[in-house]
Formats: C-alpha cells, structure tokens, sequence
C-alpha cells in the first residue's frame, strides 16, 4: 500500500495548528466557579488531540514518493493561494460574492470549462450557504461593502 507524501505535510500543518490552538487557548477568561473547566478546555483538548493524531503519519513508515508536480502542483498552489485571498477579502467583500467568486475561481482553477456549471454552481454553493448558515443556523455572517447589503 502506498501512502502520499502529502500525509506529512499535512501531519506537520496540523500539528501546528494544534500548538497555536493550544497557546492561543491561555487568552481565553479563567472560570468563574472552581469545579468549572471554562471555555479554553474544550479548545485545549481538541488541540491535544489533533496534535497527537498528527504524529501518527510522522513516525509511520512510509514509501519514498515525490511530492505532486506540474499541474498538479500548480492546482495544490492555486488553491492554497485562492483560500488565503477568500480570507482575507471576506469581511471587506461580503460572504456571498466572495463564495461566489472563489467557487468559480477554483471549479475553474479544476480544469471545469461548461458554462452552465460555472454559472449554477458558484451561485448555488454561495447562495445555498448564506441561506443555511444565516436562516438555519442563525450565523451572522459577513456583509458586503455596497451599503450592508447581505450579499
């Protein structure tokens, strides 16, 4: 059975969000009561455990395979790249047109060319998640500059 190499990559990035989850845990307010966890045990006990879960890949024997290259790797890159610039856009844009925008972007950056997919699909995915997250669950999320409006 041959793993990817990816796994440690992954196992590395996990582990160090599991370290800045657990140190960022400690500005959280100390409880009240004194049989009271408070509200940084729950974050620091998910971190220790996706911290000790990403060991697991680190000291498994693996096969010596190369990492993905050519356009594999340019789609890995992209979508790194595509996911940082939704975050940081995001509060300034708006949640819908920045889902929108990124769905599009990255079915496109996958190699998807069909207009009609490009077209039903981003507004679906942006749309159908405003719906659920702001209606269902009662999320606010953020508006778009044009006026507040939630799109």
């Amino acid at each position: 059975m041959t793993r990817n190499p990816g796994d440690r990559v992954a196992a590395v990035i996990l582990l160090a969000l599991a370290v800045f989850v657990f140190a960022y845990s400690f500005t959280m307010p100390d409880p009240v009561q004194e049989l009271d966890p408070g509200v940084a045990a729950f974050p620091r006990g998910l971190a220790v455990l996706i911290g000790v879960l990403a060991l697991v890949p680190l000291f498994r024997p693996q096969p010596g395979e190369a990492l993905p290259r050519g356009l594999y790797a340019g789609r890995v890159i992209g979508t790194v790249a595509l996911l940082a610039g939704y975050a940081m856009v995001l509060d300034i844009i708006g949640f819908v047109i920045t889902t929108v925008a990124f769905t599009l972007a990255e079915l496109f950056l996958l190699g998807i060319r069909r207009p009609v997919t490009l077209i039903v699909m981003p507004l679906g995915v942006g749309l159908g998640l405003f719906y659920v997250f702001r209606t269902l669950l009662g999320v606010a999320l953020p508006t778009s500059g044009l006026g507040g409006l939630p799109i």
